[in-house]
């Protein structure tokens, strides 16, 4: 009676057995994985994106910068050559008071 009521498994079928669990949970594995790298994938390419817009409008802000900075010091140059006209026209009215006065 208990031979009727048990399973025989042939001992050559253990290791295929074996190897079908193991492709069955590496195949899960591998789809856990899948799964999680797409919700990463979109993360990321979310980041990127927003990156590249940031550095596109850092990218027009130098520029702006730059052409600013171009202005500030051709304005400086203006001044820097008024002023030694100014410093020589002083000059001269010192040295004209200064010999009025003798």
């Amino acid at each position: 009676m208990s031979e009727q009521n048990t399973v025989k498994i042939p001992t050559f079928l253990l290791p295929i057995g074996a190897a079908a669990v193991s492709l069955a949970v590496a195949w899960g594995v591998l789809q856990s994985n899948v799964a999680h790298a797409s919700e990463d994938r979109e993360r990321i390419q979310a980041i990127a994106e927003e990156a590249a817009k940031k550095a596109q409008a850092n990218g027009q802000a130098q520029a702006v910068t730059a052409a600013r900075l171009d202005a500030i010091v051709v304005s400086l140059e203006k001044q820097e050559q008024i002023s030694a006209k100014t410093n020589e026209q002083i000059s001269v009215l010192v040295q004209a008071l200064l010999k009025s006065q003798d």
